[in-house]
């Protein structure tokens, strides 16, 4: 088959770890090992919650229209976590384009009437983890929030928490400057990002640079100033 790689992370902070380049290495691997040709390899930062927000991933199914036989991902809920989202992309996009949905995790491929079957239990159950996870997670914050400290999650770049505090961070606020001073010249987002990690500037986590990632601090910065 010819396939059309997706792999996906829901914020800037996970795309600075391991995440999208371990998603790449299991696709690559995966096509290698049953003779599969990988068309294309298509990364995004993004949340999954709704598909039609996300510009790569219509890039990537552009890609399956025209050269390929399907999209392969590692996991379900990389494609989407809404139930009516996958089964949609399948019924709406892939099947009367006689194209197939590849999934690493539970070996499903969408051609066949069990694939079809596991996918729709699959997606129902990826729905109820992200709901759960919210609820917990609203839960949580609730509860610092009650007690005085910062409850929102991981600062954004260019902030820290101390003290349950949110003041700013010197040493990010230096590199969203050399962002800036890069994108004011004329650089793409990709060339940002190479020059950070040549330099040995490190993202929030202390990982590499993603063009993604510069592109979420840069357009933050627009309309957010410390």
């Amino acid at each position: 088959m010819k396939l059309v790689g997706y792999a996906r992370v829901s914020t800037s902070s996970q795309a600075e770890n391991t995440s999208l380049p371990e998603q790449r290495q299991k696709i690559e691997a995966y096509c290698q090992a049953f003779d599969h040709e990988l068309v294309e390899l298509f990364e995004e930062v993004q949340s999954g919650k709704d598909a039609a927000s996300r510009p790569i991933f219509a890039q990537a199914l552009e890609s399956v229209k025209t050269k390929a036989d399907g999209i392969v991902a590692v996991k379900l809920d990389r494609i989407a976590r809404n139930t009516r989202d996958v089964l949609a992309l399948v019924e709406d996009v892939l099947k009367p384009n006689n194209k197939s949905l590849v999934l690493l995790d539970i070996q499903v491929d969408t051609s066949t009437p069990i694939g079809k079957m596991i996918l729709t239990v699959m997606a129902a159950v990826a729905a109820l983890e992200r709901d759960t996870i919210i609820d917990r997670t609203q839960g949580g914050r609730k509860a610092k929030a009650s007690g005085g400290g910062y409850a929102y999650g991981s600062p954004q770049f260019g902030k820290q928490s101390i003290d349950t505090k949110l003041v700013a961070n010197e040493r990010e606020l230096e590199t969203i400057e050399i962002i800036r001073r890069h994108r004011k010249s004329g650089k793409s987002y990709q060339s940002i990002a190479n020059y950070l990690n040549q330099n040995n500037i490190k993202s929030k986590r202390g990982g590499l640079w993603y063009s993604e990632t510069v592109s979420t601090v840069y357009k933050r910065q627009l309309n957010l100033e410390i």
